[in-house]
């Protein structure tokens, strides 16, 4: 059996690890154990209506049981004093809201940067590392790989006696002594504050856009970065929202306090209309071709538009809801 990705010692024996936190995607395919998910994909004759509920973001042999219970350790903590407070006014004061001209920045008080970046440092090793189609061509480069691995494993809690035991205090104050192994690492973190419908998002890796990487996880857009950004530079952009935002304002980096962009709903739903359209350009001419072959099979007059909508319609009904 394969050593674990993480620690390299123990066997990989961990079964169902889910390559996202669910406080990511539950907003998009809901909690678990009831998961419902749906797969795009732009092979012309690809079912987009088969649910497959967690099954993407779920995969087995990746971790050791030590490794995966010391990463869920960190994801209790990052649940406990980010996603369980970050939206709710009974907690207002863990927060500082600034507004700015279309957008606002949210900073948590109480929680720790370096267990927060530890915990996306996680996630983005799972989905480098993992062969599931949701993520099929995604891979940081071997040396950025290498450079998580090693600081999870060195600043993920100790695993004994097949348990993880330490005091959060404890974990917090030793992860922060550890500042120097997050040297270089930067994100933009941007969420909405509303949103009518919180199935419509997605859960993406752009497989192109590497400096910085660019991710959708249900409600949260993270752009990524190993190195330092400047402000007023280009950067691949696939959701075409960075020149929106002053960098200088909204990076997170070098243990200052946890900052989240907030985003208008309309914004959010154009940004959400991007890998649509592109899903829809990329699978048009699969399409077309498909519906030639029928109807060339069917008949020798020329096809009409009518039949292609037609087509259209038998080969994609709706969705059952």
């Amino acid at each position: 059996m394969a050593k674990c990705a993480i620690c390299l010692t123990a066997e990989a024996t961990q079964t169902g690890s889910h390559l996202l936190s669910a406080f990511m995607v539950e907003s998009t395919i809901g909690k678990r154990g009831n998961e419902k998910g749906y797969i795009l994909d732009d092979e012309p004759n690809f079912d987009y209506r088969i649910n497959t509920g967690a099954a993407p973001i779920v995969e087995d042999y990746l971790f050791c049981r030590g490794c995966e219970q010391r990463m869920s350790y960190v994801e209790g903590y990052v649940c406990s004093e980010y996603r369980d407070k970050f939206k709710k006014g009974a907690f207002h004061s863990n927060f500082k809201s600034v507004s700015e001209k279309n957008y606002a920045i949210q900073e948590a008080f109480h929680v720790n940067y370096y267990a927060f970046l530890l915990f996306l440092c996680t996630v983005l090793l799972r989905i480098s590392l993992t062969k599931k189609k949701l993520f099929n061509g995604f891979e940081l480069r071997p040396d950025e790989q290498e450079k998580l691995r090693n600081l999870i494993n060195e600043c993920l809690p100790p695993y004994l006696d097949y348990k993880v035991k330490i005091k959060q205090t404890h974990f917090l104050r030793d992860i922060t002594q550890k500042a120097e192994l997050f040297q270089d690492l930067y994100f933009v973190l941007v969420t909405y504050e509303n949103l009518a419908d919180e199935t419509t998002s997605f859960n993406t890796a752009d497989p192109y856009y590497r400096l910085p990487y660019n991710f959708m996880f249900g409600q949260v857009i993270l752009y990524f970065f190993f190195s330092k950004p400047r402000n007023g530079g280009k950067y691949l952009d696939f959701f075409k929202l960075l020149d929106e935002l002053e960098l200088d304002k909204v990076i997170n980096g070098e243990g200052n306090s946890l900052k989240t962009v907030f985003i208008p709903e309309d914004r959010w739903n154009q940004i959400l209309d991007i890998p649509r359209q592109l899903l829809l350009k990329n699978k048009m001419p699969g399409l077309m071709q498909l519906f030639l072959q029928e109807h060339g099979k069917a008949t020798h007059n020329p096809p009409t538009n009518q039949e292609w909508l037609d087509f259209i319609e038998r080969s994609f009904p709706d969705a059952d809801k």
